[in-house]
C-alpha cells in the first residue's frame, strides 16, 4: 500500500519509479460534505524524469465511490477506471510569488507545479477521480439493467405505481352489488 504521494525529483531513477498497488485512501484528503465515501483507490503506472528539472507520470488511477442514483432508486458502488498523464515542471517563466497571472497553453493544462524539489502525485489523482464520477449517475441494477423502464419513467417525473387507469381507492366496491 501507498503512504505517501510527495517524491524528491532528484530521487526518481533513470528507469522511473513504477506503481502498481494500493493507495490509502485518508492521503486524498476528501471532505465528507464534498465528495461521496470512498474506497480501494489503486493507482499503476510510471513516474520518470524527463529532463533535469521535469518528470511525467503516466498510468491509470481506480477508485470506487459509494453513491446515490440520481433517480433515488439505489445506494451502489460506482468504480472510476480513469487513465491520465500529468507533466511536472517548475514554476512557469513570468509566474511571480505576487500572484501575478500566466496565460496557459494546451499543454500547460496537464502540468503540475514541482515545490520545493518534490513531485507531489496527489492532487493529480484527486483530480482524476473526482471527473471520473458522472453529474447523475445511474444504477447498473436498475437503470442500467434490471428495471430501465422504471428509471426511464422516473426520469421524466411519470407515474411509477400500476398502470391501471382505474382508481384504486374504489376497489373494494367493485365486487359489490355481484351478489
Amino acid at each position: 500500500m501507498i503512504y505517501g504521494l510527495t517524491f524528491p525529483l532528484e530521487s526518481i531513477p533513470e528507469e522511473g519509479v513504477k506503481f502498481d498497488e494500493e493507495v490509502d485512501t485518508g492521503l486524498l484528503g476528501l471532505s465528507a460534505q464534498n465528495w461521496p465515501p470512498l474506497s480501494r483507490v489503486y493507482l499503476a503506472g510510471t513516474l520518470e524524469r524527463t529532463g533535469e528539472h521535469e518528470a511525467l507520470f503516466r498510468g491509470r488511477v481506480l477508485g470506487s465511490f459509494s453513491v446515490e442514483c440520481s433517480l433515488g432508486s439505489a445506494q451502489f458502488d460506482l468504480v472510476v477506471d480513469e487513465e491520465f498523464a500529468v507533466y511536472f515542471q517548475p514554476s512557469l517563466i513570468g509566474q511571480t510569488e505576487s500572484g501575478g497571472g500566466v496565460e496557459l497553453g494546451e499543454r500547460e493544462l496537464e502540468v503540475c507545479q514541482i515545490e520545493n524539489g518534490r513531485i507531489d502525485l496527489l492532487n493529480p489523482i484527486r483530480d482524476q477521480l473526482g471527473l471520473g464520477i458522472p453529474i447523475q449517475p445511474k444504477c447498473p441494477e436498475k437503470c442500467l439493467g434490471d428495471d430501465p423502464d422504471l428509471c426511464y419513467r422516473l426520469d421524466r417525473g411519470m407515474g411509477v405505481g400500476m398502470d391501471s387507469k382505474r382508481d384504486l381507492r374504489w376497489a373494494v366496491l367493485g365486487n359489490w352489488g355481484k351478489d
